[in-house]
């Protein structure tokens, strides 16, 4: 049970007609009629020949066993078998222990397979006197490999939006620095912008385990105002949640994740005194027309101080809000008064690159 390029294994001289029996206690009845492939080969013959196949060895590789018997099941390997496969499976046999690997075989008709192979000592005392292997195919059709690729490009796209988001923190936290200097408020204002980057990633990989590119904007906004509202801690402030299905990919759905960061932060932050009650709702959905998705937080809280024209004039927050809004194409819609104040942001679906929801 060694490996080496195909072609190179031979039956050493092998006598096929006096092959030595399999191990005693091992029914060849049984081992024929399994539906796995096995083999046995001999520990303590030269190069370890194969002194058994069952029928779905034959079936799986397109070896008869008149070809098999004797020879190393090397013949299994190709150039392209990874060399440090085959090395993990050679040391396995010199040490005498059970290894599992996936490797690269070929078939007699030289097609290419990824065979999970279970290979097991057998021992008589302390002496390894056979060696037990069973092999099953693993998949490697279509649909696995689409599902890989696309995977993998999902992979590429959350590290490129990682580093694109990880800049623009770093600019928040600069920005930041230079704007106050309550060292506590800061860094509170910051927590709650990476943590909806972080929901973010994890909803998206979430999706992504479910063979999707984009997600599910409502779920991922009811997250990030859940661990808002945990967050920032005012507990006498209740918060509404209602979302319709909207979806969106990586990049958009970052945007709308720190809007409502902003938005929710200043109305939960601005809008009430510190063990003020009140209430906080958040809404997305589709319009009428079904072309835009819409985001609204309101508070009804005490407003906007009468001459700020937020967010065209304001804080830190505004800037980012107004940003953050012209990065997916969207209009922004404030109402204010003594009752509290409502922001609107109308998004094109097509911004948010949405599907239809499922159904």
């Amino acid at each position: 049970m060694d490996d080496a390029p195909q072609g190179e294994s031979s039956t050493n001289g092998f006598d096929h007609t006096n092959a030595p029996p399999i191990p005693e206690g091992i029914s060849r009845n049984t081992m024929e009629d399994l539906p796995f492939s096995l083999v046995i080969a001999d520990a303590q013959l030269p190069d370890m020949p194969l002194v058994y196949v069952n029928r779905a060895f034959e079936r799986v590789t397109g070896y008869n066993r008149e070809f098999v018997i004797g020879r190393n099941c090397r013949f299994l390997q190709g150039n392209d078998t990874n060399p440090a496969d085959r090395q993990l499976v050679r040391e396995a046999l010199e040490a005498g222990r059970e290894i599992t690997v996936d490797i690269l075989n070929y078939r007699a008709d030289g097609v290419p397979f990824i065979n999970r192979l279970l290979i097991s000592p057998l021992r008589d005392g302390d002496t390894v006197t056979h060696f037990l292997g069973i092999q099953s195919e693993h998949p490697t059709d279509s649909a696995f490999a689409e599902r890989a690729a696309r995977l993998d490009e999902q992979l590429r796209e959350v590290q490129h939006r990682v580093k694109n988001h990880l800049s623009l923190l770093l600019a928040l936290i600069r920005l930041e620095s230079r704007r106050t200097t309550d060292a506590k408020t800061a860094l509170g204002v910051l927590a709650n912008r990476v943590e909806a980057l972080n929901m973010l990633y994890d909803e998206f990989s979430r999706s992504g385990s479910q063979g999707k590119g984009s997600i599910a904007l409502g779920a991922y906004v009811s997250r990030v105002c859940s661990a808002l509202n945990m967050i920032d801690g005012h507990r006498e402030v209740r918060m509404n949640l209602e979302t319709d299905e909207v979806r969106a990919t990586l990049n958009s759905a970052s945007q709308v994740g720190l809007l409502v960061s902003e938005l929710l932060t200043n109305a939960l932050q601005h809008g009430f005194a510190d063990d003020e009650a009140g209430e906080v709702a958040v809404r997305l959905w589709r319009d009428d027309e079904g072309s835009n998705a819409c985001l609204q937080v309101a508070d009804n809280g005490r407003g906007i101080p009468d001459g700020i024209d937020w967010p065209n004039a304001g804080n830190l927050g505004a800037r980012i809000v107004r940003d953050l809004t012209g990065r997916v194409n969207g209009e922004i819609d404030v109402e204010t008064g003594s009752d509290g104040t409502s922001v609107t942001i109308t998004i094109p679906l097509s911004a948010l690159g949405s599907q239809e929801p499922d159904a």
